[in-house]
């Protein structure tokens, strides 16, 4: 995972040696490049337009009505798990809009999110994952989108105390009035539970005011019904006669709350991980207690019910404002490998004649976007000779099926290449899908192909280079393949890309990889024989990694030039755009990192660009002037589209904020107090002599104070950080 669960320990064997080092995102008084988003360049599949060509790709999507424009009219916001990125889709004349504009109103938000109203003030708040426990948002929206951190962990009485509640970043949990009392109340399962604890809401009871949230568990077998421990099957009526004999792993699985045959009682619609179906679960008990008598196992209906891998989820949601729920499916399997990824949208429209919820689509919103199922690597090279840039895009694969071995899931994808050629002009592009698996790769059954090209032997004809899974890579030319070219191998995740670094006319071969370095082997091909020596195994000494989070960088390395210089943009597994200079003349030194994040224009203000995860980068000069534009890939396999401005100087503090921050007492038994000059979010984490999270706050005052009573008698780290700086500082808890 690449998430705050992932271990820290190279991080943390640094810190503890005393020897952290803090960057700023931006070096001082340094020109970036600056790009604004374009969804009208015109993409055509067959005689279709795309016309949500640009909007990224969706895998495994949860989606909510919402009021983005705060018009009174519920919009779509729909939440990508793979990569954290939430898809706003407003709707006018009977069509949906993608506007990722509207993204930038919401707070950092990763693994699953929630909206419901919890304070009755008609505007939906937001639930979503913490650490292991629930964050929770206010919608304090007024002329704008505006949220409000409200607790950084929900707590309910258990027993004889309060807690947190515990959530898995992998279940999706449910928030809604299961009492039926006007507050919002939550189903969750237990740490190892194969149960539904009900976490009852005493707001209203307690006579609190809109918007308090005050929970204790009121039953620990809500519905009276057990999951099984490695499967999917669902014993009702046990009525927890065995919890003590909780299974050995946690059953991860999404929740769905919904009167599903309107008599006033509410179902629980039930997805599991590793399993393609959803279960119903019908209540036969009361409003104030739940009892599951019957399980339906072919939902929504016996025609077409839901078959997607894996762990499906629905979401009810209205799309023609009519005030009848429709139903959208998608996979929320936490794993990269395991899910659907193209037709993995699927859309149940209700028949008011039928009585019944019937399968329209397989593809909502997919199927007029550039989905490339996951994975997406563009790149621009002009394929027919025209003069005109044609877009090519490698991935990581699509599904192709899954098999149980050993009860546990394994799915299969093969890695194609998608050839889009330019039809537009020099000064305004355009593209058409010509080849969906260009060079017939597919056949090869690889995955993560990511290509190149060049006539690299002076023959007149373009050869392509494709980088593996495995971290070799493949020519192809004249339609022959080569496996295991030249014997290169620069490990997993091989991302290459042909370019003339040392300008002697060239084009040398720059290799991405799972690390995070880019290796440099110069091009000394001569007529008819394609050959490359190895120069540097990291060049520039580019690492793209983030240590805070994961042992490895996915670099994808994009050269390219502007006004003679030489200018490097790499995308990383977190989906930063590392911007490099100094390259010129300097290939056996470091190159300068300018930048870890590129800057999006939107409304006369700069935002970073962020476009989900392992992401790939391209960028040519398409529209005629001097700007380079860019397009980028995302896991979820699809693209967005960039046009040039003018670059920005940007000025960043020193990244290290020390020297403003008191902490104190140092040891302490209970509360340590936090006193900084920083205005804004600050994020704090603490973190075990393992590596591993084992508090983490947030806060928006000058003076904070962080209760370590709970944590046992040790030396901790304490991290504090906001989005362009961080400091350290070992702790002792008494």
């Amino acid at each position: 995972m690449l998430f705050r669960e992932l271990s820290l320990r190279l991080f943390l064997l640094i810190l503890f040696n005393f020897q952290l080092s803090t960057f700023s995102l931006f070096a001082q008084n340094s020109l970036i490049p600056s790009f604004q988003r374009n969804q009208n360049v015109l993409v055509l599949n067959g005689n279709d337009s795309l016309s949500l060509a640009w909007a990224g790709g969706m895998n495994s999507v949860a989606f909510f009505n919402f009021d983005l424009n705060l018009d009174g009219i519920d919009d779509l916001l729909g939440f990508e798990k793979n990569g954290n990125r939430l898809l706003p889709f407003v709707q006018q004349n009977n069509h949906w809009h993608y506007t990722p504009e509207y993204t930038r109103f919401f707070p950092e938000l990763h693994d699953w999110v929630i909206l419901k109203d919890y304070d009755n003030d008609g505007k939906k708040d937001i639930f979503t994952y913490g650490l292991a426990g629930i964050r929770v948002f206010r919608n304090t929206s007024d002329e704008q989108l505006n949220f409000h951190q409200t607790t950084e962990q929900l707590t309910s009485f258990y027993y004889t105390d309060y807690s947190n509640i515990y959530a898995s970043p992998d279940d999706n949990l449910a928030v809604s009035d299961i009492d039926h009392d006007g507050d919002l109340d939550i189903l969750n399962f237990w740490v190892l539970g194969k149960y539904v604890h009900f976490q009852r809401n005493y707001a209203v009871e307690n006579n609190l005011a809109n918007g308090w949230l005050d929970f204790r568990l009121e039953d620990e077998c809500w519905g009276k019904f057990s999951e099984g421990t490695d499967n999917n099957e669902i014993t009702l009526l046990s009525y927890c006669q065995d919890k003590n004999e909780e299974p050995t792993r946690h059953v991860g699985s999404t929740m769905t709350i919904m009167d599903f045959n309107h008599d006033g009682l509410d179902d629980l619609i039930l997805g599991d991980i590793d399993f393609a179906q959803v279960i119903l679960l019908t209540n036969g008990g009361t409003q104030q207690e739940a009892l599951m008598i019957s399980q339906t196992t072919d939902f929504p209906n016996a025609a077409n019910p839901v078959n997607l891998y894996s762990m499906p989820l629905v979401s009810p949601v209205d799309l023609n404002a009519n005030g009848q729920q429709e139903l959208l499916v998608s996979p929320a399997d936490p794993s990269l490998s395991k899910s659907q990824n193209t037709n993995s949208v699927w859309l149940y429209e209700y028949d008011s004649l039928l009585q019944s919820h019937c399968l329209t689509t397989t593809s909502f919103l997919q199927q007029d976007m550039i989905d490339l199922g996951s994975g997406c690597y563009p790149v621009f090279y002009d394929w027919n000779g025209d003069g005109l840039l044609d877009l090519f895009a490698g991935n990581y694969g699509y599904y192709d099926s899954s098999s149980y071995i050993n009860g546990f899931l394994n799915s299969y994808y093969s890695s194609a290449i998608a050839y889009f050629e330019n039809i537009g002009t020099s000064a305004e592009p355009s593209f058409q899908l010509v080849d969906s698996d260009f060079g017939n790769m597919r056949q090869l059954n690889k995955q993560a192909l990511y290509p190149a090209f060049a006539d690299l032997d002076g023959d007149g004809q373009s050869e392509m280079i494709c980088g593996c899974i495995d971290g070799t890579l493949i020519l192809w030319k004249n339609n022959q393949i080569t496996a295991n070219f030249l014997n290169i191998d620069v490990g997993d995740y091989a991302t290459p890309q042909l370019f003339d670094l040392d300008q002697d006319g060239k084009m040398d071969l720059l290799i991405g990889n799972r690390r995070g370095v880019i290796a440099y082997y110069r091009n000394i091909s001569t007529l008819n024989n394609i050959d490359f020596q190895l120069e540097n195994s990291s060049v520039g000494n580019v690492d793209v990694r983030d240590y805070e989070l994961s042992y490895f960088g996915f670099s994808t390395p994009c050269f390219y030039r502007r006004n003679n210089e030489t200018r490097l943009i790499c995308g990383n597994e977190q989906g930063k755009l590392f911007f490099y200079d100094n390259i010129d003349n300097n290939l056996n030194g470091s190159f300068t990192l300018r930048s870890q994040y590129l800057a999006e224009k939107i409304d006369n203000q700069y935002f970073k660009i962020k476009e989900g995860i392992r992401i790939g980068v391209a960028i040519a000069y398409l529209d005629g002037n001097q700007f380079p534009d860019m397009v980028i890939g995302n896991f979820a396999g699809g693209m967005s589209y960039f046009e040039g401005l003018p670059e920005i100087p940007v000025s960043i503090e020193p990244a290290d904020m020390t020297a403003d921050i008191h902490c104190y007492p140092n040891p302490a038994s209970d509360i340590i107090h936090i006193e900084t000059k920083h205005k804004g979010d600050i994020q704090v984490q603490v973190f075990d002599a393992a590596g591993r999270i084992i508090l983490e706050k947030s806060f928006n005052d000058n003076h904070f104070e962080l209760n370590i009573s709970h944590l046992n008698p040790a030396v901790y780290l304490l991290k504090i950080f906001n989005d362009t700086k961080s400091s350290v500082f070992k702790i002792i808890k008494k």
